[in-house]
């Protein structure tokens, strides 16, 4: 079966969203603890080693999210583990030193959880804050009494997080499900590629831009003598040839190419931003590699292939027809070619 169909800009954008949202915040953090650090080291002096740590552990997230090179994944979830042990840590050197809990700690737990059920499985958040939770407050009673309603304060304000994190994944659960029973629906159930409907939709978003549409090309496939193939290897075997020739195109395309099937043994591909090279060459490319494709039983699945650019017409009928009729050139050639 061919890859999944994910529309590319969809996914670039979620990821490049994803990017500025864990920078803004590195940056809202390297900010908030520098100022914090001055204050402490221009006043009282107290927390300075903490909050160096907290300001250095920002700067650290800011090089990394800015180099790209450490998976956000991965960074999200390491600082998301290490937090609360920071901030365990942090209280037990306090009790050890005879010192009181500040209210800071209740509201660093307050952040640490929020960071935690932000970047962590709702489980494994749960499985840090809890124990986390806990100690604080066997902290309060005993170096803190007269905080305890602090303390359970901060603890509701913990389990309020907690339970609107599982409302928040339960509503982003349902919202997956929707988009995948629509994304499903625009699948072709043979190929796996995207179906009739889908190629007018997608051609209609690239084409609504008089800008864009002018640099939009469509690329018509037709399996040569197809009636032929599916006598000869009968029906099973034929659909197996048509999976093949779909995964033929997907792959050897690029993400931002929209692969569809457009009717029976005809494949449309619908390049968004391309150069008139560019799409003589994808035509080409796209008959050699048919040409070579070795199935069992047949020696290669010669194609014929008509190429049109939105340039040329004054909508979409008339792009389709004109990607129909070269394509119909290429087979009263001989077929097995690109027009």
């Amino acid at each position: 079966m061919p890859r999944p169909v994910i529309p590319p800009q969809q996914v670039h954008r979620l990821r490049e969203q994803q990017h500025a949202a864990h920078l803004s915040l590195s940056l809202l953090s390297t900010a908030v603890h520098s100022g914090l650090l001055w204050l402490a080291l221009t006043g009282d002096r107290q927390n300075v080693v903490s909050l160096t740590g907290a300001a250095l552990l920002s700067v650290f997230m800011v090089a990394t999210v800015l180099s790209r090179r450490v998976p956000l994944r991965v960074l999200t979830g390491g600082v998301a583990y290490l937090l609360p042990l920071w901030l365990t840590a942090q209280v037990i050197v306090v009790g050890m030193q005879g010192r009181d809990i500040q209210p800071a700690f209740f509201l660093s737990l307050g952040v640490v959880a929020l960071l935690t059920l932000a970047w962590l499985p709702l489980n494994q958040a749960a499985a840090l804050l809890l124990p986390v939770t806990g100690f604080m407050l066997a902290a309060t009673l005993l170096f803190n009494p007269q905080d305890l309603p602090l303390m359970i304060y901060a603890g509701f304000l913990v389990a309020l997080m907690v339970l609107m994190a599982l409302h928040g994944q339960l509503v982003s659960t349902e919202r997956a499900r929707n988009l995948s029973v629509q994304h499903a629906a625009q699948l072709d159930p043979l190929t796996g590629v995207l179906n009739r409907q889908a190629a007018w939709d997608t051609l209609e978003a690239a084409t609504r831009s008089p800008l864009h549409a002018a640099r939009v090309a469509v690329v018509l496939v037709d399996i040569d003598h197809f009636g032929r193939i599916n006598d000869l290897l009968r029906h099973r075997a034929a659909d197996q040839v048509l999976r093949e020739v779909a995964t033929l195109l997907v792959n050897m395309t690029e993400q931002q190419v929209s692969v569809t099937r457009w009717n029976g043994d005809q494949f449309l591909l619908i390049l968004p931003d391309v150069s008139v090279a560019a799409a003589h060459d994808v035509a080409d490319r796209i008959v050699r590699a048919a040409r070579n494709l070795n199935l069992t039983d047949l020696n290669g699945v010669p194609v014929s292939v008509g190429l049109a650019f939105a340039a040329e017409t004054e909508d979409l009928d008339a792009l389709i027809d004109l990607a129909v009729q070269r394509l119909h050139r290429a087979q009263e050639s001989g077929g097995n070619r690109w027009a």
